[in-house]
């Protein structure tokens, strides 16, 4: 009796599985395979309109459209710069989409070389002093040359040439503020070997990158600013436009920047073609790299001390300091380090400050107790040298010029006096 229930219940899910089998197979009816087939056997463009006007939700639909931009796509011009723009705005989604941008691409390669576009840029009337970067770019089959200027009360300036009758004429015009997160950065480098016209999404660009540094020193710790913005740009030839991406951190000895980018976070299905490209351009820089906290933990250490400690204070903040740090090393590389009740004390030159590093005996922790700039001039302080005494003390000597300053630095209760 159970074998018999089994064989039942086997026999009916085999014929449902026959049913679902047929199903499938006739989910296209026979006029739309009729008409399937008919578009791929004459391969024209009224026989794929027409099964698409007809069946724009069939499975068959993607083939028929990819046959169709096909035709299309083939049809143009191979001189039209122009049909191959308005191939890409009118099928965004095309599977030739990268093909027409690549024609857009070399069909709107500019013949004018720098030499000639920083020509016209001086004839033009643009002072020589003031330019950052030349470069001749062609769009919708007109050459013209391109000047990113210097900036001026915190704009930068790109006027696009055009010739009139032989000569070079400004046509456009756009001031853009300089993208920046810190007014420290007062200092701006483009690198002409980076500009360049590229295609977005069938647009004809100008691709530029400019490097926000500054050529001082903290006011504080007088150590040289080593933070730096990488920014990229593109500069939109037909609507006048700019859109940004930038990197920001800081530069290492090693010459690479260590940073982020807030924009990372826009990219993805809500970012514009443009910002895509600029995010693709920054992973493939080579000199990018997260940040690394270890290679600037010294910097950060000595920038942190003057942050708690203004000048003249009489209770100081000892700056932690983490048994890897360049400044433990340096302090077991110190010949004479002086003891001092439970302190080891040390005091060394580094990264333009003379610092005394203390190594707590009893919990076998190290502080950054101090810190005096090196002295530019004779009157600049200068912190000379130190004595330990009795009761966890050390006697600091500073000079001024010819003048001897005397210092005393209880370091269990970490008071200056």
């Amino acid at each position: 009796m159970k074998r018999r229930l089994f064989k039942t219940a086997f026999a009916t899910l085999a014929f449902a599985a026959i049913i679902t089998a047929t199903e499938t197979l006739s989910a296209q009816t026979k006029a739309e395979t009729k008409l399937y087939n008919t578009a791929l056997t004459k391969g024209d463009l009224k026989s794929a309109n027409k099964f698409l006007a007809k069946f724009p939700n069939s499975a068959y639909a993607p083939k028929i459209q990819r046959l169709k931009d096909s035709l299309v796509f083939n049809s143009l011009n191979a001189n039209d710069v122009l049909a191959y723009m308005s191939f890409v705005e009118e099928n965004p989604q095309s599977f030739f989409k990268a093909a027409a941008n690549k024609k857009i691409e070399e069909l709107n390669t500019s013949k004018t070389s720098d030499s000639q576009a920083l020509k016209a840029a001086l004839q033009a009337g643009i002072q020589k002093e003031d330019i950052l970067a030349v470069k001749g770019i062609k769009n919708r089959n007109i050459e013209y040359v391109a000047a990113i200027c210097a900036p001026k009360n915190g704009y930068y300036t790109i006027t696009t040439l055009a010739q009139n009758n032989g000569t070079w004429e400004t046509v456009s015009q756009i001031q853009e503020s300089v993208y920046t997160n810190s007014p420290d950065l007062e200092a701006i480098a483009v690198n002409p070997a980076e500009v360049k016209a590229v295609t977005v999404n069938g647009q004809q660009h100008l691709y530029f990158n400019y490097t926000n540094f500054s050529n001082g020193s903290s006011k504080k710790s007088n150590i040289p600013i080593n933070d730096k913005e990488f920014v990229l740009n593109l500069y939109s030839m037909d609507n006048n436009s700019i859109y940004t991406v930038m990197f920001s951190g800081k530069q290492a000895a090693d010459g690479n920047l260590y940073g982020s980018t807030m924009e990372s976070a826009q990219s993805g299905l809500m970012a514009n073609p443009e910002q895509t490209y600029l995010l693709k351009k920054l992973k493939q820089t080579s000199n990018i790299k997260p940040y690394n906290k270890e290679l600037f933990r010294t910097q950060e250490t000595i920038e942190w001390w003057y942050d708690n400690n203004p000048q003249s204070a009489g209770n100081l903040q000892f700056g932690v300091i983490p048994d890897n740090s360049e400044l433990v090393q340096k302090f077991k590389e110190y010949p004479d380090k002086e003891q001092v009740g439970q302190y080891a004390v040390a005091m060394f030159d580094i990264m333009n400050n003379t610092v005394v590093v203390v190594y707590n005996k009893a919990d076998k922790k190290y502080s950054l107790a101090l810190c005096q700039t090196i002295p530019q001039s004779e009157n600049d302080l200068e912190l000379s040298s130190f004595y330990g005494e009795k009761g966890n003390t050390l006697v600091l000597y500073y000079y001024k010029g010819k003048t001897s300053i005397k210092k005393r630095l209880n370091l269990g209760s970490k008071r200056m006096y």
